[in-house]
C-alpha cells in the first residue's frame, strides 16, 4: 500500500496531556477559599527561584514565568510540560500559555493538530492536576480538596465536549477516601468519562498498598462499569536522582526509570491476586513503553513456576502471562526496536499506541532529531518491522476502541 498508515487506520492515542488553563479552578471553586484556590501568578511575585521536580533535581524559575500557586504554595510553571514545538533543550520553556503550542491547552486547536498529524482520538491526562495535588490539600482541608478534584473533572468534561468522540476524558480520583473515589467515578462516568487514573503506589502517600482489600470497592465498581484502570507513570515513590545532576540528565534518568517502574504496577496486580479476584477488570500501563513486556512476562512465569505458586496458591490457576493476556494492556510510542517486534508478536491484543503530547518525551514537532508527529513516527517505526496489517489495525485502533468502548 502507498497510502500512509494514518490515512487507512483511525489511530487512537491513549496518552496525551493538557496544560491546565489559568482559570480552571478559580472559575469553578467556591470563592470562600480565597487565595488557597489553585491559581497562577508570576514567579517574581513569590520568593520561589527554583522548582523541585523529582529527587533532588531542580528547575530554575524565570521571574516572568507564570507559575501555579496550590494551596498558597509555589508550584511548577504552567508551560513546563507544554514543551511541544520548542527549539531549545528541556527545561527551557516559554513563560506563559499564550506562547505555548496552542494544542497544549486549547481543545479546538488540539483537534486541528490531531487532524494534521493523523490521530482520530486521544485519551487526556492532566499535567498538574493529578490525584497527588488534591491529596496534599486534603491533609489540610478535605472540603477544598474534593471541591478542586471535582472542578478538574468537570473542566475536563467541558474541554472534551468540543468533540466527545475524539477527546476522551478520564476520572482523577480523591484517593484519600475510597468511598469518595467510587462516588466520583460514578458521577463522572455519567458525564462521559471512559477510564480512571489511579496511582499504583498509594502507600507512598500513607494510604493502604494497592493490593490491600481497602481498594476492593473501587476495583469492583470499575469492573462492573467496564472502566479501565490506568496506571500512568509517576513519582509517588521518589526515584533516586543524584543531587548534582543538571535538569536534563535528571529528566533522562527519571523518565527511563519511571517507565520501568510500571513493571511494579503490572507485577503487583498479578501477584497480589487483583486480576484473579476481578477477572473482568481492565488495567492499562500508560507512558511506560512496551519493549520490556516479553522479558517481564517470561521472568514472572519462570519465577511463578520455579517458586511453586501452583502448589502454594492453586486458586490462581493462570500463569502471569495469561493474566496479562486476559486483562492488562501496555502502550508504546518511541520504540523502533527494543523488544517491540516481539511484544507485537506475543501480545497483539494487549498493546496501544500513544504520543504523550505535549511532554518533553512526546512524539511531537520540534527541532531535534527525534522530533516528529504521529504520522511520520508510525511510518518510520513500522517500515523496519514486518507487521501484518491486521496487527497494525489492532494496536493502533481496535484494541483501544474495545477497552475504552469508543465508537
Amino acid at each position: 500500500m502507498n497510502d500512509q498508515i494514518v490515512d487507512r487506520i483511525p489511530v487512537i492515542d491513549i496518552d496525551a496531556h493538557i496544560a491546565e488553563p489559568e482559570d480552571l479552578w478559580i472559575s469553578r471553586v467556591s470563592r470562600k477559599w480565597g487565595e488557597r484556590i489553585p491559581h497562577v501568578v508570576k514567579a517574581r511575585e513569590t520568593k520561589a527561584t527554583h522548582r523541585r521536580l523529582f529527587g533532588s533535581s531542580q528547575v530554575q524559575l524565570d521571574p516572568e514565568d507564570d507559575i501555579w500557586l496550590v494551596d498558597e504554595r509555589p508550584g511548577m510553571p504552567t508551560t513546563l510540560f507544554a514543551w511541544a514545538g520548542h527549539d531549545e533543550p528541556w527545561p527551557a520553556h516559554v513563560h506563559s500559555l499564550d506562547a505555548a503550542h496552542p494544542a497544549s491547552h486549547d481543545a479546538r486547536a488540539r483537534l486541528a493538530y490531531m487532524d494534521e498529524t493523523g490521530l482520530q482520538a486521544q485519551c487526556i491526562f492532566p499535567n498538574l492536576a493529578g490525584s497527588a495535588v488534591y491529596f496534599g490539600m486534603a491533609r489540610r482541608e478535605p472540603e477544598l480538596a474534593i471541591e478542586c478534584c471535582r472542578a478538574y473533572n468537570d473542566f475536563l468534561t467541558e474541554w472534551c465536549s468540543v468533540d466527545p468522540k475524539r477527546l476522551i476524558p478520564q476520572v482523577v480520583l480523591p484517593i484519600w477516601d475510597v468511598d469518595l473515589c467510587v462516588a466520583e467515578v460514578e458521577r463522572c462516568t455519567a458525564s462521559g468519562h471512559r477510564s480512571v487514573v489511579m496511582t499504583h503506589q498509594p502507600d507512598a502517600y500513607g494510604l493502604p498498598w494497592l493490593a490491600d482489600p481497602h481498594w476492593n470497592p473501587l476495583w469492583a465498581f470499575c469492573q462492573e462499569a467496564e472502566l479501565p484502570i490506568c496506571f500512568h507513570v509517576e513519582g509517588a515513590r521518589e526515584l533516586p536522582v543524584w543531587p548534582d545532576y543538571p535538569p536534563t540528565p535528571g529528566l533522562v534518568k527519571q523518565c527511563v526509570m519511571g517507565f520501568l517502574d510500571n513493571t511494579d504496577a503490572i507485577s503487583e496486580v498479578i501477584l497480589s491476586g487483583i486480576c484473579h479476584r476481578h477477572p473482568r477488570l481492565k488495567i492499562v500501563s500508560v507512558e511506560s513503553g512496551a519493549g520490556y513486556l516479553p522479558y517481564l512476562m517470561e521472568t514472572l512465569d519462570w519465577q511463578w513456576i520455579n517458586a511453586g505458586m501452583r502448589k502454594s496458591h492453586p486458586e490462581m490457576d493462570l500463569l502471569p502471562s495469561e493474566y496479562f493476556r486476559r486483562q492488562i494492556y501496555g502502550s508504546f510510542w518511541f520504540e523502533r526496536r527494543s523488544g517491540l517486534r516481539e511484544a507485537l508478536e506475543l501480545y497483539p491484543d494487549n498493546l496501544f499506541y500513544e504520543t504523550d503530547f505535549p511532554h518533553p518525551t512526546s512524539i511531537s514537532p520540534g527541532a531535534f532529531e527525534f522530533s516528529e508527529t504521529a504520522r511520520s513516527n508510525l511510518e518510520r517505526k513500522f517500515a523496519s518491522l514486518d507487521v501484518p496489517e491486521e496487527v497494525l489495525r489492532k494496536v493502533l485502533h481496535d484494541n483501544a476502541a474495545r477497552v475504552y468502548r469508543l465508537e
